[in-house]
């Protein structure tokens, strides 16, 4: 391989990245400041069933699986990845967001990051 065109490409590839990373400055924010209550509205607005907006439903999906997927992730990094007790798969998703439901039903206002730590 010609690293000169080896190099170009890498150095395509981190401007794309160092563009992107700038590009929604407060979606981690967004995570940071979640509470329980935006969590189980957003939950509503991603479901088909009461979302008819076809561009609303998608955008709330999107912003489901990001809060969905850090879940996951937090939970499998805390416990141990063990896809037999949290599989990455639609049982399981639909599993977590009763999970989360669970923890957080009973204070919106509480925030999102905290709740989950209360999953088992």
């Amino acid at each position: 391989m010609n690293t000169g065109s080896f190099a170009r490409r890498l150095v395509i590839c981190l401007a794309a990245i160092s563009t992107n990373a700038f590009a929604e400055p407060d979606r981690g924010d967004e995570m940071a400041r979640a509470r329980c209550g935006n969590i189980i509205d957003l939950f509503v607005s991603a479901d088909p069933q009461t979302n008819k907006d076809e561009k609303a439903l998608a955008a709330a999906q999107d912003r489901t699986y990001i809060f969905l997927m850090w879940a996951h992730g937090y939970l499998s990094g805390r416990d141990g990845v063990d896809f037999a007790c949290r599989p990455l798969n639609q049982d399981g998703i639909t599993a977590l967001v009763g999970d989360i439901y669970a923890v957080c039903k009973n204070d919106e206002g509480r925030i999102f990051l905290d709740a989950v730590k209360e999953i088992r």
